[in-house]
């Protein structure tokens, strides 16, 4: 069957985004496959963690969930999510500061301690 220039120019396209959807795609789920093993690795590794501590300080599963929901509470909302950490500010010049950054980026003093958890 014949088709005229332009349609064949169109299915050559549709043709091409297809392939780059499915690449897309598949991409997307190796990615999710890659985070699926990285999130069971630390669940493996939180759970070694409470079970040392759990053993050599006494405590009970209870005391872990307790924590846990006084954690989940401190932005207000019982949710099953850590809350985002604002931004802080430089002790020295005052200007705000990017997360996890151990000096200021604008006067080069030293930030302290920051929360090694902020999000």
């Amino acid at each position: 069957m014949f088709l005229p220039a332009y349609y064949a120019s169109g299915s050559r396209e549709a043709i091409q985004s297809a392939a780059e959807a499915g690449s897309k795609a598949n991409r997307a789920a190796n990615e999710t496959m890659q985070l699926r093993r990285e999130v069971n690795r630390l669940l493996m590794i939180t759970e070694a963690l409470w079970e040392i501590v759990r053993d050599r300080e006494g405590l009970t599963d209870d005391d872990l969930v307790r924590r846990i929901n006084e954690i989940d509470l401190r932005d207000g909302a019982l949710d099953g999510r850590k809350s985002t950490a604002p931004p802080a500010d430089c002790g020295e010049c005052g200007r705000t500061l990017p997360k996890r950054q151990p000096v200021c980026i604008y006067c080069g003093a030293t930030t302290g301690s920051r929360d090694p958890f902020a999000i």
